[in-house]
This record gives structure tokens, C-alpha cells and sequence, in this order.
């Protein structure tokens, strides 16, 4: 069976990289401190890295293709 046309299915991400913008708590809850991370990964960590990132607490802010 031929890849359906139009939704993805014939486009390849594995060699690009991306950008993911986190939010985390750095200090006591009291302080309201929060920093920003970017990890850069390519396509085949993505995933292990948003579940990484949602088990440590963090809140993502974005995630971006690179050029």
C-alpha cells in the first residue's frame, strides 16, 4: 500500500533538531522563582526528553524546529 498523501506520512523529521523551552520551580515555592531551560535534541530523543521534562515537574513551553 502506497503512504497516504498530505499528512506526514512520506516526510522524514529523524535528522532535524529541536528546540524545548522549560519552565521549572528553582527555589522554595514561597520565593515564586521559576528559570527557563532549553534543551536541544534531535527527533529520536524528543520524546524520552517531554517525558523526562514531565516527570522532574517542568512545564513546557514550546517546542521549536531548528534550521
Amino acid at each position: 500500500k502506497a503512504p497516504a498523501v498530505g499528512n506526514g506520512a512520506g516526510y522524514g523529521n529523524t535528522g532535524k533538531r529541536y528546540q524545548i523551552a522549560v519552565s521549572t520551580c528553582a527555589g522554595a515555592a514561597r520565593l515564586n522563582k521559576y528559570s527557563q531551560l532549553n534543551y536541544q535534541v534531535i527527533y529520536d530523543q524528543l520524546s524520552e526528553q517531554v517525558q523526562s521534562i514531565h516527570k522532574s515537574g517542568g512545564k513546557i513551553l514550546s517546542i521549536t524546529e531548528l534550521n
